[in-house]
């Protein structure tokens, strides 16, 4: 949307996403800051109506056959010190922590969650259920599991969209930590409600501990922003970028291969981040590793190439 006296509505949503690059039949994986679109807040009588507006554009920019995904993250480790505690997890009742936008989807007609009790994902869309299959604890399933959404999200040549936010929110970060084996992913505790019954389970590979591309211009931001792939535009007032899923998990394994620090605080006042760079560096020196393998099939790469700008 070019004109600022405009206010966005599901119609001029829809033709900037689709003025970005997102397509019908795509599968897209959502991070938002609703703040920044500038859509006007409902009335007291539908104060859902902006959450609509947005959910609205994206399943008409993605088309009938296509797919939209978000996080719904859990208050549910047993520590303060594992991150978010003090919930049971449920996955039909317990609450998204990230954001008004995902319990929204939660609640849309249609919509499948993963059964992950730290790190659930919910869908709306063509094959939503399916999407978010193969990620549940029942399966010793880690956070960001192969398996699961993210790995179909990027067999399927799916996109993750920045509406709004930056690297910080990046969950293919972490995917990548995850399927890398990264050493500093920990064991954690989450509470679930097995049957009436609350159970602690262990959550392996959980994202514990700080981390430099939580901060605002990070090593991995500017080295991702100087790479110049993805495509950046407006969406409603927000600036965006629009990157293939795989393009982004193939870019960081390099880059990780490279500096093994990247992800990775330099403060050398940081006792758990030096010992963090210093098993990752052993980790990763003789690493053979690739995200294709396992039986998965070796898919093509759909890098991005867009001519960039708004």
């Amino acid at each position: 949307m070019t004109d600022d006296s405009a206010v966005p509505n599901r119609t001029t949503l829809t033709a900037d996403l689709r003025r970005l690059g997102v397509g019908p039949g795509d599968a897209l994986f959502i991070h938002s800051a609703l703040s920044a679109l500038g859509l006007p807040r409902g009335p007291e009588s539908d104060p859902d109506r902006s959450l609509a507006e947005l959910l609205g554009a994206l399943c008409d920019a993605v088309g009938s056959e296509g797919l939209v995904a978000v996080p719904t993250f859990s208050n549910t480790y047993k520590a303060k010190a594992d991150g978010p505690a003090g919930l049971v997890w449920n996955p039909k009742t317990t609450p998204s922590r990230v954001g008004s936008f995902t319990n929204y989807v939660l609640r849309s007609p249609g919509a499948a969650r993963s059964d992950h009790p730290t790190h659930s994902v919910a869908a709306v869309g063509t094959g939503a259920a399916e999407f978010c299959a193969g990620h549940s604890w029942r399966e010793d399933a880690t956070p960001f599991d192969r398996r699961g959404p993210w790995g179909r999200l990027a067999e399927r040549g799916g996109k993750i969209l920045w509406l709004g936010t930056d690297m910080r929110t990046q969950t293919a970060a972490h995917v990548v930590e995850d399927w890398m084996a990264l050493p500093y992913m920990p064991t954690a505790i989450a509470m679930v409600d097995d049957g009436g019954r609350t159970r602690e389970i262990p959550v392996p590979r959980a994202p514990a501990g700080p981390r430099d591309f939580y901060k605002q211009n990070s090593k991995v931001e500017r080295a991702w922003n100087a790479s110049g792939r993805g495509r950046r535009g407006l969406v409603g007032r927000a600036e965006c970028q629009l990157m293939g899923a795989d393009e982004f998990i193939d870019w960081l394994w390099a880059e990780l291969l490279r500096e093994p620090a990247l992800l990775l605080s330099d403060d050398p006042a940081d006792a758990w981040s030096a010992e963090a760079r210093a098993a990752t560096a052993a980790h990763l020196r003789n690493f053979r590793g690739d995200w294709r393998r396992a039986g998965h099939g070796n898919r093509r790469c759909t890098q991005m190439n867009f001519d960039k700008g708004i």
